[in-house]
């Protein structure tokens, strides 16, 4: 649906106002993805979102509603004195929804008024060219950034590209996301309006010979600062530039073909907060995760707005004072562009979960970045034996995944929860697993992949399970996770119902026998209500476990062994019964097997052995002079105590020696085969 506007653009939508309404207008970033993929025409060409841009540059514009339009319009209400510029053209993306695009004709500001009805919202934006690091003296106010800068991989694209090290098949077509003010519909003297000419060669040398062939355009090499802040013309003066840390940003480039699609991997991801309209574009800037979870509240800014998170990380891991204007959480929440201090910009690499567990880069690699956010906000042994903490929100909150992983932070139940070294044994933890698959970003037929990389997704919106990211270690576990048993000393009916499932149905089965402990409302939902004479300590320790495993979401797979202990524990203290044996009830603290039992033997005899977390354990049996003649086991075994049995009937008398394997753990035991 498509309507031309000359200065005042009016559209009128059928609908009623039943309240007051309020109106909100920002900017709709639109990647190359977006414009190849419109079926309207109207998103014709990509925008970054920021309000600071090139002259000729097109912007796109989003109008929402509190409620449905009655008679929405958009007007120019300011601009430069001799602009003959207008509103260009509308799109009505639903009752309360409508995009708008403007392009402005010279430098200057301009005011765009968004109204409907009696409700209001304006935005400013301005118009510039483009200057150049050096000539616009960006170091001068900003040497710090700049210096950061110039030790990323934005500072020497072109560099490479021209020196012939940063791509075998690099092309003239590459440029305009290697160069800055880039715009062949845009007279706004960026990088194509300037004097380069394409090397028929790129090698050594190339980069500083074009310094003197090109001497103009080579001042917009590479990324520089005006590539995110926009043109620098008049900073300083009247004119601010931008500092959107949105995905749309970042889009503008890093969302382009099959081999630049990070962003729309995001669009797929459960971080991203952006309002589709059914479109699936970057931009809307709907801060969902912050204004409709987190209420708005400063205390939970750190986490559910990508600008709350940046505040956080530079007041130096403090809730700030004063919350910045929330955002999406978007690309530069986690990777700081202007410094590569870290592995991959990352902003943090390093983190305290709440029993004071500190959680290093060392430790975890990348992953450290995820477990920022994804840890529970307190400390559980104290706060899960306070009944008056009884509450709706009871719990460990709703992203512990971290404390989960690590098997850390938990109720104490006076007994040692064994746990699995998933977040050890994975290089990277959390990125090792989410992320796996980063590598292709698309699938034979050009199709984005979202599931791993950027999008973190475990399964697809049809539910179809990454169960590669397993592979590695497990092997083939199947089509989904839900397939994968766990056993403990042989047994995988964890929930005791006579069926041996996958663990994430043991899990569940685990959690219902422990709600049936735990009071619950007239609709049957665990809730603990402060005051109840029912919510004791007991109560409150078991609960804290049901929520737990409930908001941790793997149902096991991320610590399977723990997950499992936590659930067997507060099963147990309120005088449940479960199938579950740890040897003694206590796991293993270190690797260990046993002398064979009978030992001399004929022909059979048993060998005990036990593992402190899940491992692939071998067990093999040498003869006198070193050759191989059986292999008991060669497969990853639970925590726990474990028996093989070795039938050596077809063997001569003599001695024999079983070697055990597990990780950097070895072991030789001698046996004595007498006939």
């Amino acid at each position: 649906m498509r309507k031309s506007l000359l200065f005042l653009l009016t559209i009128l939508l059928c609908g009623s106002m039943m309240a007051q309404q309020s109106v909100m207008v920002n900017t709709f970033g639109v990647s190359p993805r977006d414009v190849a993929e419109d079926e309207t025409t109207f998103f014709d060409t990509a925008y970054n979102g920021l309000d600071n841009v090139g002259i000729g540059t097109k912007i796109f514009l989003k109008g929402t509603g509190g409620l449905a339009f009655t008679a929405a319009t958009w007007a120019l209400t300011s601009a430069p004195l001799t602009s003959a510029t207008t509103m260009g053209t509308t799109l009505v993306g639903d009752t309360n929804v409508v995009y708008a695009n403007f392009t402005p004709d010279i430098a200057g500001k301009y005011v765009i008024t968004f109204t409907d009805g009696a409700a209001t919202a304006t935005m400013t934006f301005n118009a510039g060219t483009y200057l150049g690091l050096e000539e616009g003296n960006c170091v001068l106010c900003h040497s710090s950034y700049v210096e950061k800068w110039a030790e990323t991989g934005h500072s020497d694209i072109m560099t490479r590209a021209m020196e012939g090290t940063l791509s075998d098949h690099y092309a003239a077509y590459c440029l305009p996301c290697h160069t800055t003010g880039y715009d062949p519909a845009a007279a706004n003297m960026g990088f194509d309006d300037r004097d380069f000419v394409y090397p028929a060669e790129l090698t050594t040398g190339v980069f500083d010979a074009l310094k003197t062939t090109s001497p103009s355009a080579m001042k917009l090499a590479n990324i520089q600062c005006e590539s995110c802040h926009g043109p620098a013309l008049g900073h300083g003066g009247a004119v601010s530039m931008s500092t959107n840390v949105d995905t749309d940003v970042c889009a503008w480039c890093h969302d382009s073909g099959t081999h630049h699609a990070f962003p729309e991997q995001w669009d797929h991801s459960g971080h991203d907060a952006t309002e589709f309209d059914g479109r699936g574009f970057h931009g809307g800037h709907a801060v969902g995760a912050f204004v409709e979870s987190a209420g708005g509240r400063k205390g939970c800014a750190d986490c559910h707005s990508g600008a709350g998170f940046i505040a956080w990380v530079k007041n130096g891991n403090v809730s700030p004072d004063e919350v910045a204007t929330p955002t999406n959480i978007g690309c530069a929440t986690c990777h700081d562009p202007h410094d590569n201090t870290n592995a991959f910009q990352l902003r943090m690499v390093e983190t305290t979960l709440g029993d004071g567990t500190e959680v290093t880069f060392d430790q975890y690699g990348t992953g450290v970045i995820c477990m920022n956010c994804h840890k529970s906000r307190r400390e559980a042994a104290t706060y899960a034996e306070n009944p008056d903490n009884a509450s709706s929100h009871f719990g460990a909150h709703h992203g512990p995944e971290a404390d989960m992983l690590l098997g850390v932070n938990a109720p104490n139940f006076g007994v040692k929860i064994p746990t699995s070294p998933h977040a050890v044994a994975i290089e990277n933890a959390c990125v090792g697993c989410h992320m796996y698959g980063n590598d292709h970003v698309a699938d034979a037929d050009g199709n984005i992949v979202v599931v791993g990389g950027h999008s973190f997704n475990m399964n697809d919106a049809e539910g179809n399970d990454n169960v590669h990211a397993c592979e590695p270690c497990h092997g083939d576990i199947g089509e989904s996770f839900a397939e994968k048993k766990f056993y403990i000393n042989g047994n995988a009916d964890l929930d005791n119902d006579g069926t041996a499932e996958g663990l994430q149905h043991e899990v569940h089965g685990l959690m219902t026998y422990l709600a049936t402990f735990l009071p619950k409302d007239a609709n049957g939902t665990v809730l603990l209500v402060k005051g109840d004479p029912a919510v004791t300590v007991e109560v409150t320790k078991a609960a804290y476990v049901y929520f737990w495993v409930e908001e941790d979401r793997s149902f096991g797979v991320h610590n399977p062994a723990f997950t499992v202990g936590l659930l067997k524990a507060a099963i147990e203290s309120l005088g449940g019964v479960t199938a579950i044996e740890y040897e003694e009830d206590m796991v293993p603290t270190e690797y260990r097997m046993s002398q064979n039992y009978p030992n001399p033997f004929n022909p059979t005899t048993n060998i005990k052995f036990s593992v402190p977390a899940t491992s692939n354990v071998r067990i093999t049996v040498y003869d006198a002079l070193g050759k191989e003649v059986a292999r008991l086991l060669d497969s990853e075994m639970s925590a726990g105590s474990h028996q093989v049995t070795w039938n050596a009937t077809n063997l001569a008398s003599g001695i024999y020696f079983s070697r055990m394997e597990a990780g950097d753990f070895v072991t030789i035991k001698k046996m004595l085969l007498m006939k």
